[in-house]
């Protein structure tokens, strides 16, 4: 035992920064442009911890896409039908259900983040900072996916909450 409490795992690094504002609107956009927030969230740990997340960039988008159309997507599809669900439902059912299935996504979101933490990722090479490693990946990520992602608000409100912490 050294005494440090240890490192938070993806989950726990995602949910703390996730609270944060910043974040929360830059992943959003990165989920409006078409990239997954898991991996993004999964880049920026891995790559603080000096691994890199590039070299099984295409087995983490493989299994997280797979996850993603087995639960994580129907249950955010449903989440969403539930913000307007029609005049013969009851508004405070609606509303409770629509709460019981985001419990439910952020459960499918947690077994994704844990299918990412569990991948074997070799060492980062050279000796790149952590803010440039993040973005080279972020941005091979983005390619890998052919979209235009606003990926510099999410590295900057990131980087931002993590110097404040």
């Amino acid at each position: 035992m050294t005494g440090q409490a240890p490192e938070p795992g993806l989950w726990e690094f995602s949910v703390r920064l996730y609270a944060h504002e910043a974040v929360k609107a830059s992943a959003l956009a990165l989920q409006d442009a078409g990239l997954d927030v898991n991996i993004a969230f999964w880049i920026v740990w891995s790559t603080g911890h000096g691994r890199d997340p590039v070299a099984v960039l295409d087995t983490a988008m493989a299994l997280t896409g797979q996850w993603h159309a087995l639960a994580t997507g129907p249950l955010r599809s449903v989440r969403d039908g539930l913000k307007a669900p029609g005049a013969a439902v009851p508004p405070d059912a609606a509303r409770t259900l629509r709460h019981s299935v985001l419990d439910a996504e952020l459960a499918a979101e947690k077994i994704a983040q844990t299918l990412l933490e569990n991948l074997d990722l070799p060492g980062r090479p050279g000796d790149t900072p952590w803010p440039a490693a993040a973005q080279a990946a972020l941005e091979s990520y983005a390619a890998r996916m052919q979209v235009t992602a606003p990926l510099a608000p999410f590295k900057e409100a990131v980087f931002l909450t993590q110097k404040k912490e």
